[in-house]
Formats: structure tokens, C-alpha cells, sequence
């Protein structure tokens, strides 16, 4: 409430006055508000791969086409390497286009400019990083529900800092060509056991469970009762604990070890027999021999 000698329109004088003071707060208090107030911490932005399948037209059409190529290579093993099957072009890697991984110039017919900055083998240990990696920075090292170990980890590990380890195409093959190593037990030999040999990797990585995890309990080499790399269920009575004569020698692993853990069998007839009388004890090879429960 103003005085009543006040002039009315003193008020206005006091308004403004008010307003300038708010403003001339608001701009020396903000600098001082915005330096204290915490600073968020910024979410790393993903790596991009610069999506080039509009640009891989022409590399796709001569590529696909032998006549083409017959035009630029004479050598039929080099012409066979670099020809690609049409239907690899829509598979899941090959729609992303030749550009995209290989880099190169695009839309372009000219043959020299567009193989020039060519990335010949995106997967190698230098460009996985750039290529690969920005997609697959997350794949699993155990892949329980296929019985699998990778040594995915230490590869990725590799990868990011620099360490001269192999390409993901030594196992993976070149995956936007239709060629698939891992479908086969030969293919790993031909991309990772030999190589593995070469490089003198831990002779325990070259056997089955240094890719494979057992999935029972049994604390023997799947070699040891496994003998076909293309069907598991091809096994041999390669070593046992008793000697199985007689009747026991036609048996099969399963009928007296249940999948899938084999064990808690103490190797007495009394583990796969129950004793259809009352006397006598557990010991029935007192009576009974292997060849038969008459004899």
C-alpha cells in the first residue's frame, strides 16, 4: 500500500525499477547456477558404418558377370576368387553392398577408380574394428544352448587394441560370398586347426573342448568316446573302467549311463539289475556270469 501523498503513477516507477533488478539478477546468477550445477556425463556415440548398398550397382554387375570379368583377368584361378554368385548378393551380409565393407568408389564404371582405397579383406585385425566390429562388438564368447565356446573375447580384445590376431573371416569365412568354413568339421581345419598348429596355440585348444562344452558331466575328451566330427552320436566304447565281456560287450553306452549326466554308476551288477529273489546279496557274479543270467 502506497503512502497517500505518493503520486499514483509511482507505481510504474517501481514497477519497472522491480523488472530491471530481475533481469540484472537472472543474468548474474545463471553463469554462477549453470557452473554449479552437475555435469551430466555425455552417452558415447556408436561408430557408424556409412551404408553404401545404392553405390555397389556397378561393382555388383561386373562382379556377377564372367564375361565381364574375362575383360580385366586372364587367370581362371584369380577370375574364380573374384566372381560372386548372384544369390549372395541378397544374402544377410550381402545386401549391405560391396561399398560399404570394401570402401573403393562407387557408381562408377571406370575399373581403376573404383578399386581405389579397395579394402580387400574388410575382416582383417586392421579394419575389423571399423567394419565388423560396429555390428558384432557384442557376440558371446559361451553359447550354451549349442554347446559352444568361441574365443570371441579375445578376439574382439584384439581387434579394439591392436593386436595382430586373426581376421573373423579365418573362421567365419567371407560371409557376403556364400562361403560358410564353420558348416564343417573340414572347413575348421582348413581356417583354424592348422593355422592353430602353425601359430603353436595351447595344444588343449586344438582338441574338441576348445570349442565344444560338454554337456554332461563326464571329465573325459569328447575324442575319447565320440568318433565322428558330423554325428555325436556315434560313440565307442574307447575306455572303460571294467571290462565288458559277454552280454555287456553288446550293450550301448546309454543303455546303462543316462544322458545327460553319465555318472553315479558304482560298476556293480546292482547298478542296471534288480535282484529278482531274496537270497543271495548284491555280489551276482556269484551265481550269474556275463554270458547270460542262466549260465
Amino acid at each position: 500500500m502506497l503512502p497517500s501523498h505518493w503520486p499514483k503513477w509511482t507505481i510504474i516507477l517501481i514497477a519497472l525499477a522491480l523488472a530491471v533488478f530481475a533481469v540484472f539478477f537472472g543474468l548474474v546468477l545463471e553463469p554462477v547456477a549453470q557452473a554449479m550445477m552437475p555435469r551430466p556425463t555425455p552417452t558415447p556415440i556408436l561408430p557408424m558404418l556409412h551404408y553404401a548398398a545404392p553405390q555397389s550397382w556397378d561393382c555388383i554387375f561386373c562382379h556377377t558377370n564372367y564375361e565381364k570379368l574375362r575383360q580385366f583377368v586372364a587367370d581362371e584361378a584369380k577370375l574364380e576368387r573374384l566372381w560372386i554368385d548372384p544369390a549372395d548378393i541378397y544374402s544377410t551380409h550381402g545386401r549391405l553392398g560391396c561399398v560399404t565393407c570394401h570402401r573403393g568408389t562407387g557408381n562408377t564404371q571406370d575399373v581403376a577408380l573404383a578399386h581405389q582405397g579397395l579394402v580387400p579383406n574388410p575382416s582383417d585385425y586392421r579394419e575389423a574394428a571399423k567394419v565388423c566390429v560396429i555390428c558384432h562388438g557384442n557376440v558371446r564368447t559361451d553359447i550354451p544352448e549349442k554347446h559352444i565356446h568361441t574365443p570371441h573375447e579375445r578376439i574382439l580384445k584384439g581387434i579394439r587394441e591392436g593386436w595382430e590376431v586373426c581376421a573373423c573371416s579365418n573362421c567365419h569365412g567371407p560371409v557376403a560370398h556364400g562361403e560358410k568354413p564353420l558348416a564343417s568339421h573340414e572347413g575348421l581345419a582348413a581356417y583354424c586347426m592348422d593355422c592353430h598348429q602353425a601359430k603353436n596355440v595351447p595344444p588343449e585348444r586344438l582338441k574338441c573342448s576348445g570349442c565344444h562344452i560338454a554337456p554332461h558331466d563326464i571329465a573325459l575328451d569328447c575324442e575319447t568316446c565320440h568318433r565322428s566330427t558330423r554325428t555325436w552320436s556315434n560313440v565307442r566304447l574307447a575306455v572303460h573302467p571294467v571290462e565288458l565281456t559277454g552280454a555287456h560287450a553288446q550293450l550301448a553306452c546309454f543303455d546303462c549311463h543316462k544322458k545327460p549326466n553319465f555318472r553315479g554308476l558304482r560298476y556293480v551288477c546292482s547298478d542296471c539289475h534288480q535282484r529278482p529273489h531274496t537270497f543271495g546279496d548284491e555280489n551276482c557274479e556269484r551265481c550269474h556270469t556275463s554270458e547270460g543270467w542262466r549260465k
